[in-house]
């Protein structure tokens, strides 16, 4: 049975056996604190569209429930385990235990981050993530409750087909340079804590299936390239040679250095793992949350900003990289110093130089994420489908991309990264 055999047509669905009044029931009381709650009823719906969650099943849950006499509602989210799944995804959940890592992050990490934060008036109540409610796992699945983000006003940017604009982007190096600054601090205090994100899925020896799917986003992309003469001459041979070798050259971009500086990476870091909200009055986007911490690993912060910016900024955004930087920088040190550790500070031009050397990790994540980034929503395919060689199974590739891995490749040339 696949996955998607819990999943009806026309977007309604069946809901798994397990998600019954006694599962909502212990989540609220686990939440609330409180062992008197009911449950009365739940109303269950997809929370996400295909293609925009690719790691496991998102459901919302209308539940209703009385506390004493007083009756109430409320909205969550359910991020369950796909126990059905075969192939990559169910070998990654399975060898990666990415619920368990996603689950400590939620519980236990973000909580001291953000007590480490709220000290501070002008860092306090603000949140880089939804609200951790209840977690549970037994044979059946493994599941994390979550504040629905939408009822606060947030959701997914409109604009995937072209990635952010500056003003996103700028509110995404921000908020991922505090996530950073205050993980690093945290670590400073509590280095043990972090220790189940030392490991990486991409550092598992058994063969999962990550070669395949790399090398075959390589392969699609070599293949479209042929049809320009002017970049085949110049950069086709240097693809192949990557489509050999890519994942000792995925491992090599992400795998951590500890004589270097490392931080908190969220690990996954694109545009449908963010959730803005916006100004009533003026539209303008004001706040970002992050989404899906199922990768989330101590690396080099150079992950998650080549991630992000080579996966979902705008043709605009990507000409002012520099900016976006400098933004990241700027935050990130004067995060620590109010933190009161700046002796914590990255040396100037220290990012960049990681930047550099990870150049080749920009590459990748242009060749192996962009294009599923800035694909037509209407042709989403499976990510398992994504690993195959044959570009009538694979990613189509949408014209936005096209045009954007032009100027990159060029971009890339010069800076030496490819």
């Amino acid at each position: 049975m696949n996955y998607k055999d819990i999943m009806a047509i026309n977007n309604e669905i069946c809901k798994p056996k397990w998600m019954s009044n006694t599962f909502f029931e212990s989540a609220l009381r686990s939440a609330e604190g409180d062992n008197t709650i009911i449950v009365i009823s739940n109303e269950v719906e997809a929370a996400t569209a295909p293609g925009d969650n690719y790691g496991s099943d998102m459901y919302r849950a209308v539940v209703k429930f009385r506390r004493g006499t007083e009756t109430e509602e409320i909205s969550i989210i359910i991020k369950a385990s796909r126990q059905m799944c075969e192939g990559l995804i169910a070998k990654l959940m399975s060898e990666g235990n990415l619920f368990h890592q996603e689950t400590a992050a939620f519980a236990i990490v973000f909580p001291a981050m953000y007590n480490l934060l709220n000290e501070l008036p002008s860092l306090s109540n603000q949140p880089f993530a939804a609200k951790y409610l209840y977690s549970h796992t037994d044979e059946t699945a493994s599941s994390i409750v979550l504040e629905d983000l939408k009822q606060s006003g947030f959701r997914l940017a409109n604009n995937r087909k072209s990635g952010l604009d500056l003003k996103h982007c700028l509110l995404v190096m921000k908020t991922i340079a505090r996530f950073h600054a205050a993980s690093l601090v945290q670590y400073q205090k509590d280095p043990a804590m972090f220790k189940p994100f030392m490991d990486t899925i991409y550092s598992i020896d058994k063969d999962i299936g990550l070669k395949e799917f790399l090398a075959g986003n390589v392969n699609i992309v070599a293949k479209e390239m042929e049809k320009w003469p002017e970049y085949k001459e110049k950069f086709l041979h240097k693809l192949h040679n990557i489509h050999d070798t890519v994942m000792e050259k995925w491992r090599l971009a992400v795998t951590r250095n500890d004589e270097e500086f490392n931080v908190l990476c969220h690990g996954d870091l694109w545009l449908n793992n963010m959730m803005f909200r916006y100004s009533d009055d003026t539209g303008e986007v004001e706040e970002v949350r992050f989404v899906d911490f199922q990768v989330t690993y101590w690396t080099s912060p150079a992950v998650d900003v080549h991630n992000f910016i080579h996966s979902s900024a705008s043709a605009e955004a990507l000409e002012h990289s520099e900016l976006l930087i400098q933004e990241y920088n700027n935050t990130l040190c004067e995060t620590l110093t109010l933190l009161k550790h700046p002796h914590l500070q990255p040396r100037i031009g220290l990012i960049n130089e990681y930047l550099d050397k990870r150049g080749l990790y920009a590459v990748l994540v242009t060749i192996v994420f962009r294009s599923a980034t800035l694909a037509d929503r209407s042709k989403v395919i499976e990510i398992e489908n994504m690993a195959q060689e044959n570009e009538n199974n694979g990613m189509k590739l949408s014209e936005e991309y096209k045009e954007s891995l032009k100027k990159l490749l060029l971009l890339f040339d010069a800076r030496g990264w490819i």
